[in-house]
């Protein structure tokens, strides 16, 4: 970049003023049902109407067709199997056809120098103390039905199971084997737009385990410390890393070619 101070300037005050933004919507989305809610009064349709207004459109997009198109048959079915099987055997090729359409790179670029690094990635042995805070900081989330364990369960029981958890993780790796039960995945459709009963316009999402979601966890801290304090990353990878944000990549862009 021509100038990094500069640029680390602008950053900082995108993040300051993107925070603003947020709270002032929020203030502002806040005072609005207040203000709603006052001028209703006893007015039950109105309140039960005001309060599905920001939830409805989330639960439709997770609300399954009543009824779906089979292009093998060319008809409209409603049987919950049939229609399972018809979601299955689009989302299981959609990947392969989308791979056939990305053309092929002209040429293989490489970087010129990789930074080796100090220290050989080890995973280390879980501790129940860091099994407790990871079940603490769980969200509250979809989940699938395989192995289902409440949210709020596993948060009122962490202390007694962090152990035993931990346990079982530092097994898993040191055996080099993962429990089979916690590799099923409940496969929902999520609605994207366009006509409710073509399959084309669902994607599909896979839902883990509460446990796993755990495992995940431990596992992925272990993995981004290291690629992090030995310098792996690219300095241009903006999503997915704490502390940057995709946006910052136009500042970036705006630096070095504009």
């Amino acid at each position: 970049m021509r100038s990094g101070f500069s640029s680390q300037i602008v950053c900082a005050k995108y993040q300051k003023y993107g925070n603003k933004v947020t709270h002032l919507l929020e203030i502002n989305k806040r005072n609005y049902y207040q203000s709603q809610c006052l001028s209703f009064g006893n007015d039950s349709a109105k309140m039960w109407k005001l309060i599905n207004c920001p939830i409805s459109s989330k639960e439709k997009r997770l609300c399954p067709p009543e009824k779906l198109f089979d292009p093998i048959k060319s008809n409209y079915t409603s049987n919950p199997e049939v229609m399972s099987n018809i979601f299955n055997t689009y989302f299981v090729s959609i990947g392969q056809q989308l791979a056939s359409k990305i053309p092929p790179p002209a040429h293989h670029t490489y970087p010129a120098k990789v930074n080796s690094p100090k220290k050989s990635f080890v995973l280390h042995d879980a501790l129940a103390e860091e099994v407790n805070m990871v079940i603490k900081n769980l969200l509250v989330s979809l989940s699938t039905k395989q192995n289902y364990i409440p949210n709020h369960i596993l948060k009122l029981c962490k202390n007694s199971l962090s152990l035993f958890l931990a346990q079982i993780l530092n097994l898993c790796i040191k055996r080099g084997i993962y429990p089979q039960s916690l590799k099923c995945a409940q496969v929902v459709p999520i609605y994207k737009g366009g006509p409710w009963d073509l399959r084309t316009n669902y994607r599909p999402i896979s839902l883990l385990s509460r446990i796993n979601k755990i495992f995940e966890n431990l596992l992925y801290n272990r993995l981004y410390t290291y690629l992090e304090q030995n310098s792996m990353l690219s300095s241009h990878q903006y999503g997915f890393r704490r502390g940057l944000y995709t946006p910052l990549a136009i500042f970036d862009m705006q630096e070095n070619i504009l």
